[in-house]
């Protein structure tokens, strides 16, 4: 934030520059709230919940603990009609719903 852009950069680093700025925007309870906002009032604040869902699900060891998390993740954004549904392609939608059979911690990387 702060007039800085990531986009400013050589484009060799621009991805990595804006992954990390991302990321520690995330991280910082302010910055998080100000990009909250900011979705908000693009009516697309379902996918930063979802991607705080999935980096705690990251953390999730217990096989058991896993598939549940899987599922309820699933269920809120992934599944037609979801409450918070993300807008993403059939074919990811699809691998999704086949990955949490037996989900794994990348199960939704895609």
């Amino acid at each position: 934030f702060k007039g800085r852009c990531c986009f400013h950069r050589s484009r060799a680093g621009e991805a990595m520059a804006c992954s990390e700025s991302v990321d520690k925007l995330l991280a910082n309870k302010d910055g998080l709230a100000a990009f909250r906002t900011f979705l908000k009032s693009e009516f697309s604040e379902e996918n930063v919940d979802f991607w705080l869902a999935c980096e705690d699900f990251k953390k999730t060891r217990s096989s058991t603990k896993m598939a549940a998390k899987a599922q309820k993740i699933y269920s809120e954004f992934i599944q037609a009609n979801a409450p918070k549904e993300i807008n993403i392609d059939f074919h990811t939608k699809n691998d999704i719903s086949q990955n949490i059979s037996e989900p794994t911690l990348s199960c939704f990387d895609d």
